[in-house]
């Protein structure tokens, strides 16, 4: 059956908060959906040849133009991203570029819907705000409306690698203060959060609400 709703991440960790979250919302619809990591797909920035202009096919011959199909037929979207460098991630980057494909003359993404996810290392970090505002503004630059956006805070690598407690470059100090310790408190997982966990199901179930509703189902 053809996905009434996409899920994209842009995280490259496995089964990340980022992850989880697209896919809480998804779950909560109750619709046919498709969840796609970014990572397990090639799909490169825009390289602004304009051969789309025609057809609204993308002529760069990599994994987009399949995940275009099913985005077309879809109504609606739900995106997580994550800020490093405190803008949105690259693999997100790629995929909202390529959306200018399915632009030219027939705006094939008008009037889609979309809930936007971003999780980011937070507790007085840049980015957070400032990718979410990326990827809502790129969606509504597509002509689709944005029904939610939930914010979570996740983990710096820092955390993982094995010198977050003494590179100078960590993270962590100015995260957690100085002298901080990698212990399990200072993990975070989404399902601790409460407010952003059950914006999952309100917005899933505010997803299938308006889809069935567009659509008479």
């Amino acid at each position: 059956m053809t996905p009434q709703l996409i899920g994209i991440s842009g995280s490259p960790i496995k089964n990340s908060n980022t992850d989880r979250l697209v896919q809480a919302v998804l779950e909560a619809s109750g619709l046919e959906y498709e969840f796609v990591k970014l990572c397990k797909v090639n799909i490169k920035p825009c390289i602004a040849c304009l051969g789309c202009t025609g057809d609204n096919i993308c002529k760069v011959k990599d994994d987009f133009p399949e995940l275009a199909e099913k985005l077309k037929k879809a109504h609606g979207l739900v995106i997580g991203s994550y800020p490093p460098y405190a803008v949105v991630d690259g693999f997100s980057k790629a995929f909202l570029e390529r959306l200018f494909s399915m632009r030219h003359q027939n705006h094939l993404n008008q009037g889609k819907l979309a809930v936007v996810i971003t999780t980011g290392i937070g507790r007085g970090a840049p980015g957070l705000d400032e990718a979410g505002q990326q990827v809502s503004m790129a969606l509504q630059m597509e002509g689709m409306e944005i029904v939610g956006q939930i914010k979570a805070v996740g983990n710096a690598e820092c955390l993982v690698c094995g010198y977050g407690e003494v590179c100078p470059m960590s993270a962590l100090p100015w995260v957690f203060g100085k002298d901080v310790r990698v212990t399990p408190d200072k993990f975070c997982n989404v399902e601790d959060q409460t407010e952003a966990w059950n914006r999952t199901s309100q917005l899933g179930q505010n997803l299938a609400a308006r889809i069935k509703t567009q659509t008479n189902m």
